[in-house]
């Protein structure tokens, strides 16, 4: 079974998303800029090291699933985070690493305790078998691609407050090179996990991951420019973004089955054994999306599934990020009260006599 089908392994949603989260490609990927993004061999390497624990999982899985009851969170972040921390968790009981630990909080030196000053975390510090320390900052992410907006602005999150390039500066530029400095290793020093190495001798190597996938205009209009392709994984995975008017485009034919994706199951490769009440014809699912715009501007994440007959197994095909007619902004076109045309967005930003704007921002 191909890499990119190896989650169809796994019977069990969580250890699934587990595997997804190690697996899919990465969205960031190596080069001058970003020389501490781990490539996808690293990630097959701790597939490979921990994939009888995992079939022993898929078949008594609640290990797992007390674990992800102990990192509750609706932010997807968060979950994606805890199944990292899991994952380190069976290389140290397989024996591939010798400790580690999470969400490290950095603080800025101070001579008064309580005056100290968080500076920054660390998502992940383990330690290897050779005694190396590694610094792992993670992210997981979903970007649209919006053809009309200006330089690297046009990869945008659902929330439309969310930059791809933007957080790649962030996380290799700021968040990494925080383990370097000297507040990060006394406070290395200090916890349990790395007390036997001298704090003069912690010296962190950096490794950063941003997973997710990037979402094309169903419309066909529009395709990533010559800098997006730099720094974006050619292997990235990829879906379609739609509005609540155009998203039939997605389904010329109305043949697929479709699901509603709540937040969580946004890392869940979508397996389904027999139909549900929850797998929605076309008709269903148009119905289910003006019902959910009706009533809010948050995106609606969508995937289609197909039969196979061979495994007998209804699996996933395309994802659809469906979001408000006007996102990014969330605003309708601004109008002339007299003439009722459309003013100019910037028209719009000056003049606040002459015009209605409405509309409610909100968080994906």
């Amino acid at each position: 079974m191909s890499k990119a089908f190896e989650y169809q392994r796994y019977q069990t949603p969580q250890v699934r998303a587990l595997v997804w989260s190690l697996l899919s490609p990465a969205l960031s990927v190596k080069s001058a800029a970003y020389p501490a993004c781990v490539e996808e061999s690293w990630c097959e390497q701790i597939y490979a090291q921990i994939k009888i624990s995992l079939e022993q999982l898929d078949k008594a899985p609640q290990p797992l699933i007390n674990w992800l009851e102990q990192h509750r969170s609706w932010r997807l972040g968060i979950r994606f985070e805890a199944y990292w921390g899991f994952i380190l968790e069976l290389l140290k009981q397989n024996g591939q690493i010798q400790t580690w630990d999470a969400h490290i909080q950095v603080h800025s030196a101070q001579n008064q305790p309580a005056n100290k000053q968080t500076r920054g975390e660390l998502d992940f510090v383990y330690q290897d078998k050779a005694g190396q320390l590694y610094h792992l900052e993670l992210a997981v992410k979903f970007y649209l691609l919006k053809p009309d907006e200006f330089g690297y602005e046009r990869l945008i999150g659902p929330n439309g407050q969310d930059w791809y390039e933007r957080k790649l500066i962030h996380l290799f530029q700021k968040q990494l090179p925080l383990s370097t400095t000297p507040e990060a290793r006394n406070q290395l020093a200090q916890l349990e996990a790395f007390k036997n190495i001298p704090e003069d001798e912690i010296n962190c190597r950096q490794q950063g991951l941003i997973k997710g996938m990037i979402f094309l205009p169903v419309t066909g209009v529009g395709e990533l420019n010559k800098h997006e392709r730099q720094c974006i994984n050619p292997e990235a995975l990829t879906g379609l973004w739609a509005t609540q008017d155009n998203w039939a485009l997605a389904d010329p034919g109305q043949t697929g089955r479709w699901v509603i994706l709540e937040k969580l199951n946004w890392l869940v490769p979508q397996v389904f054994s027999e139909l549900e009440d929850r797998l929605y014809t076309f008709k269903e699912m148009d119905y289910k999306i003006k019902i959910h715009f009706h009533a809010t501007k948050r995106s609606l994440f969508i995937a289609r599934l197909d039969y196979n007959e061979q495994q007998q197994l209804w699996l996933e095909q395309q994802r659809i990020m469906v979001v408000d007619r006007y996102w990014p902004s969330y605003k309708k076109p601004a109008k002339n009260k007299q003439t009722g045309k459309k003013v100019p967005e910037s028209s719009a930003e000056s003049s606040s006599d002459s015009i209605i704007i409405e509309g409610i921002p909100v968080n994906a």
